[in-house]
């Protein structure tokens, strides 16, 4: 196996994925074609990982782990081709779905200084790591990332007014025309000990 110097950069978080098919050639890393679960639904994506990564997510999944893990031992032991393409779509009905990880992503640039986002955009990433995430402690990040945004959105705010705007325009530029998500904003603002 040849391996390929892959750098990265702009990491984020995500608690699902779905993956219909799986690339295999003579690298160390892996080609996963497939889905993630963003917040307006699920969107099409690629992601690249290594064995470890897909080790600890087989080892995640429940429902279909031994179906799974045999379609990738058959190919790995029958491989006639490089590179080799396991369809769990064709063969399970479906794709798979890696719902009880939270996956560490980011975008990967292939040579020092070469930007490929553009190219990407927000459908292909490196998954870093994935590690066990119950459902409740997922709801508790969510909730965390959710206080955060809300917070900054208020800080803005409060930036906005400190270059002289109006409170009208002061809210609105800063995405709290609303009345509930201010109240809400400030609330988070408060309880992160600012007064």
């Amino acid at each position: 196996m040849k391996k390929v110097s892959v750098n990265i950069a702009q990491l984020e978080e995500a608690t699902a994925i779905k993956v219909g098919q799986i690339i295999l050639d003579d690298s160390h890393y892996l080609t996963l074609w497939g889905y993630l679960q963003t917040d307006s639904g699920w969107r099409k994506c690629d992601f690249v990982t290594n064995y470890e990564v897909l080790n600890t997510m087989l080892r995640a999944i429940e429902d279909k782990s031994e179906a799974v893990q045999m379609a990738i031992v058959q190919k790995l032991e029958n491989m006639e081709q490089i590179p080799e393409i396991i369809d769990f779509e064709a063969q399970l009905g479906e794709a798979v779905t890696f719902d009880n990880l939270r996956f560490h992503l980011a975008r990967p640039q292939f040579t020092p200084g070469a930007d490929l986002t553009e190219y990407a955009g927000d459908s292909c990433y490196y998954i870093r790591q994935a590690e066990y995430c119950t459902p409740a402690e997922a709801y508790a990040r969510n909730i965390d990332k959710c206080m955060m945004e809300l917070r900054a959105s208020y800080e803005l705010y409060l930036g906005y007014r400190e270059l002289e705007f109006d409170d009208t325009t002061a809210r609105v530029e800063s995405g709290l025309a609303d009345d509930t998500k201010y109240t809400l904003a400030y609330c988070a603002w408060q309880q992160a000990g600012n007064h």
